[in-house]
């Protein structure tokens, strides 16, 4: 019994290390608070194509972006994602359609559809590419030392270090942050991307899904409110409550983005 629980106290220890790690402390209000004090804001941004345009459109986006770049008094951060398309949902809707069509012809065609897609599956990985713009807020104490040589070396030996800060800090530094925010989506919007802040459930779903891309398959993010101990452990259930039921990723994630936080 007591090697037991010797076994499962090293093991939390080993859990609590390695989230030690992690750079940031805490996801809340829409944001992702850094342990050095500072904040990020994330916006997925919708891709343009450049190839189709006419020379007239290309000139004014190109215009429209170097005056992005020269209007920005703070450094931003674009991440490009490639994520795997999951069609067997997909499929499966079809497969119960054509199961219960009147018309043999149209669900015979409904059949070579859904074999010559599965045959496709099978050969190819169908990938799809997410854009993100990160808006940073550095506080001024948190800047001065991050332009210091030593302490940049020093931050590589030994883990992050949480900075504290007031309610009414935080409250400043996140109105400056929403503010820059909202700039960086009008003057993307005037290249024609269109843009959607994340909320905190989608921040929370994004740092899953990139740092077990191979569990975020198969297996449900724990809601947000049960994240409260000091480690998230892996849950054995594999299958939904009833009362949350699966639902499926929408094809448009600006407006689901949009429904969300309006």
């Amino acid at each position: 019994m007591a090697k037991q629980s010797q076994t499962q106290q090293s093991s939390s220890q080993q859990l609590k290390s390695t989230q030690s790690h992690l750079p940031f402390s805490e996801i809340k209000d829409n944001l992702v608070i850094m342990k050095d004090g500072s904040m990020r804001s994330i916006i997925l941004a919708s891709p343009v194509n450049f190839d189709l345009m006419s020379p007239q459109e290309r000139d004014s986006v190109e215009y429209a972006y170097q005056g992005f770049l020269n209007g920005l008094h703070f450094p931003v951060q674009i991440i490009i994602r490639s994520r795997h398309v999951d069609l067997d949902g997909y499929l499966e809707k079809l497969e119960q359609i054509k199961s219960q069509h009147y018309n043999l012809l149209l669900a015979d065609l409904m059949g070579e559809y859904i074999y010559n897609i599965r045959l496709l599956l099978e050969q190819v990985n169908i990938m799809r590419k997410e854009f993100y713009v990160i808006v940073p807020y550095y506080i001024d104490g948190v800047a001065k030392a991050r332009d210091n040589v030593l302490t940049k070396i020093s931050s590589i030996f030994k883990p992050n270090q949480q900075v504290s800060q007031t309610s009414q800090e935080y409250q400043e530094h996140r109105r400056d942050l929403v503010q820059r925010t909202n700039m960086v989506s009008q003057n993307l919007a005037q290249m024609g991307i269109r843009t959607a802040t994340l909320n905190t459930r989608e921040i929370i779903e994004l740092f899953y899904s990139s740092y077990n891309p191979d569990e975020a398959r198969s297996q449900e993010l724990t809601a947000p409110e049960e994240l409260t101990g000091d480690y998230v452990a892996r849950k054995s259930n594999l299958e939904k409550p009833a009362s949350q039921p699966l639902v499926r990723e929408p094809d448009d994630l600006f407006e689901a983005a949009r429904s969300k936080n309006g």
